[in-house]
């Protein structure tokens, strides 16, 4: 390499003004190469500092509004939440509202269970449950306007829970109570279905117009012998063809005619229960037929061993004959007692 080159100097003269002298300055090429060069270093280095700073700026600038807009978008997130978590407070407690109300409504029907229990025959008490329904406030149970107050407690995240482990309890319990109240609702219903149908079989009505008896039954002279004799059933005054009616559902076992009964009607009904209707005009039904409590089945005469217009009217208890008094409506056991 030729270095002779950077040892030539180059002189500058300086000329100043009129009165001035000349000002002569030698400097070798290097020298003033390296100044350049330095400088222009100086100037690059600035250049990139500058511009690295201004990225920085520019970076930071960015990174904060990205933040300033994350920031933005979760406070708006967290008002939502929180809105969203005081609406679920606010449906928490109407649900546990509802869960006392439907428990309240338990607890009339456990009470109307009790009631239904004691209308059907041979039933036993409810198991479980309470007696009495919890007490409610006035204005709850009225729809009365009253006043309120109050500090304003905050609700905790451990209330909440504990509100919504009790109402979950609550209609976990008023589930289990459903469901015995199903069972004990069918088998209510069952029973109360067997007390109607017993008690349409079981004779209890008056079997004809007229209420007149003319002979009860027991002991009694006989009409027509004048002797003591046993009367098996009572005799019912009345008009010729007055309506003979059914004591009691059934069905008719038998419909026949004789010398000593007349015209006749059998009906058997619940528990081994029949009643006998003699001494007809005429019969309406027939054998096998299913009647009615209260339906007609012939009308009242005076066929066979009978001495006027008038009815026999005879119950049957396992076969044999039994006072019909208890059968017939309650003021004529008064009368007779």
């Amino acid at each position: 390499m030729n270095f002779k080159w950077f040892r030539n100097k180059l002189t500058f003269v300086i000329i100043p003004e009129a009165n001035g002298s000349v000002v002569r300055v030698n400097l070798s090429r290097g020298l003033i190469g390296g100044a350049l060069l330095l400088a222009v270093l100086l100037i690059g280095a600035s250049g990139i500092i500058y511009f690295r700073h201004l990225h920085s700026t520019a970076s930071a600038y960015l990174r904060t509004s990205e933040l300033n807009g994350r920031t933005a978008r979760l406070e708006q997130d967290l008002k939502g939440k929180n809105a969203a978590i005081e609406q679920l407070q606010n449906e928490l407690h109407s649900l546990s509202k509802q869960a006392e109300q439907v428990h309240s409504r338990m607890e009339e029907m456990k009470r109307l269970e009790q009631e239904l229990k004691k209308l059907a025959p041979g039933s036993a008490p409810a198991s479980g449950g309470s007696g009495g329904t919890p007490a409610v406030s006035a204005a709850a149970g009225s729809g009365a306007a009253g006043g309120m107050g109050g500090p304003a407690v905050p609700v905790t995240a451990r209330d909440m829970q504990e509100l919504a482990n009790l109402t979950e309890a609550r209609y976990l319990e008023l589930e289990r109570e459903m469901t015995r109240l199903q069972g004990h609702f069918t088998r209510s219903k069952q029973l109360l279905l067997e007390k109607l149908e017993r008690q349409r079989r079981t004779p209890s009505l008056w079997p004809t117009l007229s209420k007149i008896v003319t002979s009860p039954y027991g002991y009694r002279k006989d009409p027509f012998t004048k002797k003591l004799s046993f009367h098996r059933g009572i005799d019912i005054a009345g008009k010729m063809n007055d309506p003979v009616y059914a004591a009691a559902g059934g069905t008719v076992r038998e419909v026949g005619y004789d010398k000593l009964h007349g015209h006749n009607v059998i009906l058997e009904h619940a528990d081994g229960l029949r009643t006998w209707y003699m001494h007809l005009s005429s019969a309406s039904v027939r054998k096998g037929q299913t009647v009615d409590k209260g339906q007609q089945i012939g009308k009242l005469g005076t066929t066979g061993r009978s001495t006027g217009p008038h009815l026999h009217y005879e119950i049957q208890l396992g076969g044999k004959s039994t006072d019909p008094a208890p059968y017939l409506p309650a003021s004529y056991r008064k009368e007779k007692g």
